[in-house]
């Protein structure tokens, strides 16, 4: 008897999470950007919103600027971030929140 999958494994999600979501604070950075994906926050901002400690939110948003996930745009008041324009990663980070976080 063989057993037949009920969902195909999409790849590109799978490496993408494997890939940047490698914490569980990165996790809820990349849902809650994924979740807002026209988002322009400071880190304060985004520490509240996802419930966790701003030093440690600074750092994990200072490492996905520089994988290349989020960019860092400086004002007045200093650093906002946000998704990146390429449409490949703001696909990928929108399919992570939608696919896996269970509507309210």
């Amino acid at each position: 008897m063989s057993v037949k999958p009920t969902q195909k494994i999409d790849l590109e999600l799978f490496t993408f999470i494997e890939r940047y979501a490698t914490n569980l604070a990165r996790w809820d950075l990349l849902v809650y950007f994924g979740s807002h994906p026209t988002a322009r926050e400071y880190a304060l901002t985004i520490a509240e919103r996802v419930g966790r400690n701003p030093g440690m939110v600074q750092q994990e948003l200072d490492d996905l600027v520089y994988l290349g996930i989020l960019s860092a745009r400086r004002n007045g008041n200093g650093l906002r971030y946000g998704l990146v324009r390429s449409p490949a990663t703001r696909r990928a980070v929108v399919r992570l929140a939608h696919d896996f976080i269970a509507p309210n």
